[in-house]
């Protein structure tokens, strides 16, 4: 279990209680800036998180507090933000395989923005003041009471009150049984074509591709084949949405359960033995080595990811070609394993179907 914060009185407070911080969650620092917590595995007292929205009197989004924030875009544009401003922050750790990671003391943040009330804040409106908490709050019913899902809580922008009438419905649901609710309502809802739920139009492709291929290259028809498989993110009316599904940290996922070595870069086809945890956040898939193209060989067991980009993109029985960082896991009792890591700028998965 991990550890949480909340503000009592101004003094920032630990304790433990249900998930703690995790994905989903995000917080402001004493200056100002505000991060988003990645993964749901952090070292004692302290959250692996990145910049997203930073003071700015050119900012084009203006808090409630009447102040101005610009937003990093990008995982790679944020990672320089910490490097310029908050050096001290970067830790290589034997768990994140000796990878520059960013990681935040529970003591630097002043404000805890949590995911769960925010949803609870949204639903008790009387009045929305925005289309985008309109559109959020017809959603939040629409999983309440048709889905039967709970523990759903709200994150990006409208979390942190910087939403824009343009804003994205970004939705966290956390344990398991809610996840599992959760994605059976979407793909009924989906292919019943009702509800307002609906995948990615052409023009939302387009845009989410031209984001995209900067970091994970594919061929547009291909990204186009593959986003056709999802139901974790789409259109809700005509506004995207974006979901994920957390499950309570658990064996890999706790800190310190292993440590890890980067053996280098592959690019490989595997099987995929099993996609069962393909619609979590972290993402796995056990594979089996079909060929190792380029880089070092190894008999990979998983496919292991944070990013939701790579989310259920692949079924049991599929050959899939990728290009990662092969990673040797060891364990406390001496067993080891090997996995491909996705996350790095280049890397990607597709189907050879």
């Amino acid at each position: 279990m991990l550890q949480n914060v909340v503000i009592a009185s101004g003094v920032l407070e630990v304790f433990k209680v249900g998930f703690g911080i995790v994905e989903g969650h995000y917080f402001m620092l004493k200056d100002g800036t505000i991060f988003y917590v990645k993964g749901v595995s952090h070292p004692p007292s302290a959250v692996i998180a990145f910049p997203k929205y930073v003071p700015s009197e050119f900012g084009e989004r203006l808090h409630p507090h009447g102040i101005r924030y610009a937003k990093i875009v990008g995982v790679e544009q944020q990672f320089q933000h910490i490097l310029s401003v908050y050096p001290s922050f970067v830790t290589r750790d034997a768990y994140f395989c000796y990878r520059p990671t960013p990681v935040v003391k529970l003591e630097y943040i002043k404000h805890l923005y949590n995911p769960i009330e925010k949803a609870a804040n949204i639903l008790d409106m009387s009045k929305c003041s925005s289309p985008a908490l309109c559109d959020t709050k017809e959603f939040l019913k629409l999983i309440a009471d048709v889905g039967g899902v709970r523990e759903v809580g709200v994150s990006g922008s409208i979390l942190v009150d910087l939403h824009t009438p343009g804003s994205d419905i970004d939705i966290v649901v956390y344990g398991e049984g809610n996840a599992l609710k959760m994605y059976k309502f979407l793909v009924e809802a989906i292919d019943e074509g009702v509800l307002g739920l609906r995948r990615y139009d052409e023009n939302a492709l387009e845009k989410l591709y031209r984001e995209r291929s900067l970091e994970t290259p594919l061929p547009f028809k291909a990204f186009v084949e593959l986003e056709r498989r999802r139901v974790l993110e789409g259109m809700f009316k005509s506004r995207e949405y974006f979901i994920r599904l957390i499950k309570e940290p658990k064996g890999d996922d706790l800190y310190g359960a292993y440590t890890c070595t980067k053996v280098g870069a592959v690019e490989v086809k595997l099987r995929i033995d099993d996609d069962s945890e393909s619609i979590y956040t972290p993402c796995r898939y056990k594979v089996s080595i079909e060929e190792v193209i380029r880089g070092p060989k190894a008999e990979i067991e998983e496919i292991y990811t944070l990013r939701g980009r790579f989310n259920e993109i692949a079924k049991k029985g599929e050959v899939v070609i990728a290009r990662g960082s092969l990673e040797r896991i060891e364990y406390r009792s001496g067993k080891t394993k090997y996995r491909l890591y996705l996350g790095d700028l280049g890397d990607y998965m597709m189907p050879l179907t």
